[in-house]
């Protein structure tokens, strides 16, 4: 009887891991693997749209969204995804220790721009799945040692939960 409970509990775990491997996380142009710790540690940071960090953030952070008519962009959204009752929002960040690509981690689908020294910082890549719980959309960008702050619109909910690090 005992070898018959520990069969179906090895079997019950080994179903339970092709489940978490066929989410589609595994399925993004590049491993996602560790923002996907960051979302589903507990509690979060919490920042409101406009606040003006004082440092990279290490950890995931949620941003809490306004309106997308009340946004105050830095530059118009490269892309107008601001359908009438989406949400949408801004973080200034300092200059990046060195200069390098970035990914942008996303827990929702959203228009990201990223402006740096009044221009658009150039993304070298882009992935987005719709089958991977917690997480959305992952983009590359290119930052130069500047200031830049992060915009996000057409988000149909008031709060996202961003990661970003350097590429290593």
């Amino acid at each position: 009887m005992l070898q018959r409970k520990v069969f179906y509990s090895l079997f019950s775990f080994a179903l339970a891991g092709q489940a978490l491997a066929d989410d589609g996380c595994d399925k993004f142009a590049w491993s996602v693997t560790e923002e996907r710790g960051l979302f589903s540690a507990g509690a979060k940071p919490s920042v409101d749209s406009g606040t003006t960090l004082t440092s990279l953030p290490t950890n995931a952070f949620v941003l809490k969204l306004k309106p997308s008519a009340a946004v105050p962009w830095v530059l118009p959204p490269e892309r107008d995804r601001s359908a009438a009752g989406s949400f949408g929002g801004i973080v200034d960040l300092p200059p990046p220790a060195q200069a390098g690509i970035y990914q942008i981690t996303l827990s929702a689908d959203a228009w990201v721009d990223v402006a740096q020294d009044n221009r658009y910082a150039r993304a070298v890549g882009s992935s987005g799945r719709s089958d991977c719980e917690g997480l959305r959309k992952s983009l590359r960008i290119e930052l130069r040692q500047l200031p830049l702050t992060l915009q996000f619109s057409g988000i149909p909910a008031d709060t996202i939960t961003v990661a970003i690090k350097p590429v290593q």
